[in-house]
């Protein structure tokens, strides 16, 4: 079986466990079993069968069983469990990736015994009296030091490629979180690897070291492991309520201080990293275009919607911009501080993915590697000549500053050290001047400071992530973290985290601000039934209706936001906005009528009253109101358009034909007016110049099949002004063959 079949059959597995259809589950645990061809594994499906079993027919036998909630949590945790142990062995036999090569060789090895936990431990940690010396006296590259660096790698490949840990290898790394010789940055490399490790396969003893970490709240190490819990559990969320420890373990996180503020900016960072690209792709290229088909061909046609453009009537409520002003510790101070990160991602991200080749860099455990002055990877090669320019102190300036993640300091540093002796002494005067200066600045707003600190720490972390996840050679092998179906106000995580209301609107504004809408939608609906008087509600839920291309939805909530606060000029504007995409013409007229009497001067709703009375067949009318837009716009040649239209409609032929040549000499291969000048000359009577106009038409649109589509949809216009059926019929024919000789000619 190819390894996207098992992933599917997994998959599917899965989502029949957490519907509570195990009979089912089971069937397509078996056929996996068989993939394996491991006989042993369908002994445990047999076992798990017979609990299964003799639960039920005690469920049925009217006798009470205080155990059985307990049971049956406990075969949906081992079905789970026993899925991903029977998917991880197939994949095993069958991938090529990269990773899965690694897993191979760490299975042939023997698994760590508690002799080399002890073992590794000695390695990697600084005795007493060394890390005494190391205050005073630079860590060298000697063969203490890159013994240790190999210990170090050892244990990320471990905490990182195991699936399920022994209970050395826990012993190992609670000892790694209990240290107090190792130092910080060897921890958050650790944290790294546990949640690359939780990401890929599920394992409550991967949570639960997390958690350690986090209590321990050892600055740099515990921030990691929150958001290593975060995206974790954010991934395995419908497995959270299977168990009660983990439900125990987030609810005494409360206790921490300021933890809910804390995973407040710890979301908000998450979501500003996420692409938004491909919202607005999906409302470009689906959702539009979609609703277009529904709309009547005169739109594009006459192109009505262009004449002004639509952007306005799109746009969001001007008033919402003033939401922050009442949060500060939600955005005012989160973007005061972290703004030149953020711009940074942006910026450093294009500047220094081509600084991710260093050799560096070929160790995966290396892109979660914090920046620290004393790494070895950043001293001297041996060898190096006397005189060299010593980058010490500008190591340890960059290993204090925020304003570039920990991936790009090392793409940096090493790119530094490749520069021309002269070159680099200039540099690195002019980029001390500059790190003080950041450095000055960071104390201006109060970097130093704990509430501060933590959040920086958080845009750190998530930039080191998103590059890892977004620049790697290995990335198609990782499930991207950036790329998860966001529903974080489902995650039970946050849930038990989040018990402030005003935390969860928060959470909903930053979705909408980037754009996730459906998943604003989701929080907006939430604190709407708590809060049924707040019309700001009903816009932004209506909105994000609009943008997920549910245009009734739209509408009923644009219409509960009116009768809240009525005739508030932005929601009757996208009340005719959802009727004009819903066809509704007659109430889209009402209200822009009504917009009409607040604004007479508005010319775009001049416009679309034009364009309303053009689908209710209001020639005259229409007429009228284009008429007053040429006059107010008469540099706006899109409005010819529609007056040659309404004009021919209603027998001015001769104003008609001035206007669509007009717009010829602007663009003579507009097929729709080169079609509707034609009907113009036929309806004069001259029907050679009418002919020669269709064929232009048809060699333009490139298509006669859609020639033809919009001539017949004209046919009843041709009828009233006196052209009958059958020479509508014959003209048709002499097109077609006039059209395919020429094509043929050309051939």
């Amino acid at each position: 079986m190819s390894a996207a079949s098992i992933q599917k059959k997994y998959q599917n597995t899965c989502k029949l466990i957490h519907r509570r259809r195990l009979a089912d589950a089971m069937v397509l645990l078996r056929q996996m079993v068989q993939e394996t061809g491991k006989e042993y594994l369908g002994e445990q499906v047999d076992a798990l069968q017979g609990n299964y079993e003799q639960l039920l027919k005690h469920s049925f036998s009217g006798v009470p069983d205080p155990e059985r909630n307990k049971v049956y949590q406990y075969l949906l945790r081992s079905l789970l469990e026993l899925a991903d142990q029977l998917q991880e062995l197939v994949l095993l036999n069958t991938s090529g990736g990269t990773v899965f090569q690694l897993k191979r060789d760490m299975r042939k090895q023997k698994r760590l015994g508690q002799t080399e936990v002890h073992q590794l431990l000695e390695e990697v940690c600084f005795d007493d009296e060394l890390s005494g010396l190391l205050k005073d006296v630079r860590v060298g590259t000697g063969a203490d030091t890159m013994e240790r660096q190999r210990s170090l790698l050892k244990m990320f490949h471990v905490a990182w490629l195991a699936d399920k840990y022994t209970e050395e290898e826990i012993s190992l790394l609670e000892s790694v979180c209990d240290s107090d010789r190792l130092p910080w940055h060897d921890k958050s490399l650790i944290v790294g690897a546990l949640t690359l490790s939780l990401l890929a396969y599920w394992d409550i003893s991967k949570c639960l070291l997390l958690f350690r970490f986090v209590e321990a709240q050892q600055q740099h190490v515990w921030e990691r492991a929150i958001i290593g819990l975060f995206l974790g559990l954010l991934k395995h969320n419908e497995r959270f309520a299977l168990y009660p420890l983990l439900e125990e373990k987030t609810l005494a996180l409360r206790s921490l201080p300021q933890m809910e503020e804390y995973m407040e900016a710890l979301l908000i960072q998450y979501v500003k990293s996420r692409e938004t690209h491909q919202v607005k792709k999906k409302w470009e290229e689906e959702i539009l275009p979609a609703m277009m088909k529904m709309r009547p061909k005169i739109e594009e046609k006459l192109d009505l919607n262009n004449i002004f453009g639509d952007a306005a009537e799109e746009e969001k409520n001007p008033d919402w911009e003033t939401f922050f002003e009442d949060t500060p510790d939600l955005l005012n101070k989160l973007q005061e501080l972290t703004e030149m990160q953020m711009d940074g991602m942006d910026v450093f991200i294009s500047a220094f993915a081509r600084l991710k080749h260093f050799p560096f860099f070929r160790e995966i455990s290396h892109w979660f590697m914090p920046f620290y002055a004393e790494n070895p990877h950043l001293k001297p090669a041996p060898g190096a000549r006397e005189g060299a320019a010593d980058l010490s102190p500008l190591m340890e300036k960059l290993e204090e500053t925020y304003f570039m993640c920990n991936s790009d300091k090392y793409s940096f540093s090493l790119n530094l050290a490749m520069i021309p002796e002269q070159q680099k002494a200039a540099m690195m005067n002019m980029l001390n001047a500059e790190i003080q200066n950041m450095s000055e600045l960071e104390k201006d707003q109060d970097m130093l400071g704990g509430t501060a600190r933590v959040k920086s720490s958080f845009t750190q972390y998530f930039q080191d992530l998103y590059r890892f996840y977004k620049l790697h050679p290995w990335r198609a092998e990782f499930d991207d973290v950036f790329e998860m179906d966001l529903d974080l106000h489902e995650t039970a995580f946050l849930n038990h985290l989040m018990v402030d209301g005003k935390t969860v609107r928060n959470l909903g504004e930053m979705l909408f601000d980037k754009q996730f809408y459906d998943d604003a939608l989701k929080v907006f609906l939430s604190i709407l039934d708590r809060d049924k008087s707040n019309i700001e509600l009903f816009e932004k839920i209506a909105y994000c209706y609009e943008k997920t291309g549910e245009l009734q939805m739209a509408y009923d909530y644009y219409k509960k936001a009116e009768l809240i606060d009525t005739g508030r000029q932005w929601i009757v504007k996208k009340l005719a906005w959802c009727c004009r995409y819903l066809n509704r013409w007659e109430e889209a007229l009402t209200h822009y009528r009504e917009l009409e009497k607040m604004d007479p001067e508005d010319m775009p709703v001049q416009a679309h009253i034009g364009q309303c009375l053009i689908h209710l067949k209001r020639y005259q009318e229409a007429l009228d109101y284009y008429f007053k837009l040429e006059v107010l716009a008469p540099e706006n040649e899109k409005i010819r358009r529609p007056l040659a239209w309404c004009s021919f409609l209603t027998g001015k032929l001769d104003t008609a034909r001035d206007y669509l040549e007009r717009l010829l000499s602007k663009d003579p291969c507009n097929h729709h007016d080169l079609m509707n000048l034609g009907h113009v000359l036929w309806c004069q009577g001259d029907a050679l110049e009418a002919r020669k106009s269709y064929i232009k038409s048809v060699l333009c649109w490139k298509s006669l099949r859609d020639f033809e589509q919009a001539f017949k949809e004209d046919s009843l216009h041709l009828t009233a002004r006196g052209i009958g059926e059958q020479d509508q019929d014959l003209m048709l024919d002499y097109l077609k063959l006039e059209v395919r000789a020429r094509q043929a000619k050309e051939k």
